[in-house]
């Protein structure tokens, strides 16, 4: 009976260290692929992976205006003041040092598959800036912001045009070691090599658990 036990202990000894190595090794992260496809009046969310978020819409069908009816003829109404117009969204014109050279990376990834360069969207950089610095201010790490909510609804109100749309997500120490966490999953590299994209918006931000947290949004039309 003694050695039946020792023999246990044993492996409920070996057990936890390979717990204890599996959970050692899981860094940095990239906050993990998720696609999705939205058509009119459908929302279809994709694979959400526990260290891994990226998200991507496509199809997104862009609303067109119908045609308004004949007019009845009224009288001229008195003339009304013109309305002030509305503030601009927040822009980040200009990438800081960081972000341009994960521009670079991504850029690169795309000529070596025959893809063209993405284009920077100042006002998706504003939003990604605003993304990264709302995980580290709020310590969480996904798509769903307790602030702003989901990805395509930051870029909803702030009046962003789009038919294709995704997010990858990723925390590390460096610019290099989270462009290679991400093109190390599938569903980020996808976002990144996705054909349908045209422009992006890189948001860097330092603090969190890696080091630094980095957002990537992505549209196309």
């Amino acid at each position: 009976m003694r050695s039946h036990g020792g023999r246990g202990t044993r492996v409920a000894a070996a057990l936890s260290l390979v717990v204890f190595l599996v959970t050692a090794w899981a860094w940095p992260v990239a906050a993990g692929p998720f696609f999705s496809a939205r058509g009119p009046g459908s929302y279809t969310p994709a694979s959400w992976a526990d260290v891994s978020r990226h998200v991507t819409y496509s199809g997104r069908a862009l609303l067109t205006p119908r045609p308004a009816p004949a007019a009845t003829p009224q009288p001229a109404p008195a003339p009304s003041p013109t309305p002030a117009a509305s503030p601009a969204p927040r822009a980040g014109a200009v990438l800081t040092a960081q972000e341009q050279r994960m521009l670079e990376l991504i850029n690169m990834e795309r000529s070596r598959v025959g893809l063209p360069a993405l284009q920077v969207d100042p006002v998706l950089v504003g939003l990604a800036r605003l993304k990264s610095e709302d995980m580290v201010a709020n310590g969480y790490f996904g798509h769903i912001s307790p602030t702003y909510g989901s990805p395509f609804a930051m870029m909803d109100r702030a009046g962003v045009k789009y038919r294709y749309a995704g997010e990858n997500l990723a925390g590390a120490p460096t610019v290099e070691m989270a462009h290679r966490a991400l093109m190390n999953s599938p569903g980020h590299r996808a976002n990144i090599l996705n054909p349908h994209f045209t422009h992006v918006g890189i948001g860097i931000a330092r603090g969190g658990p890696y080091g630094y947290m980095y957002t990537q949004m992505f549209t196309g039309q």
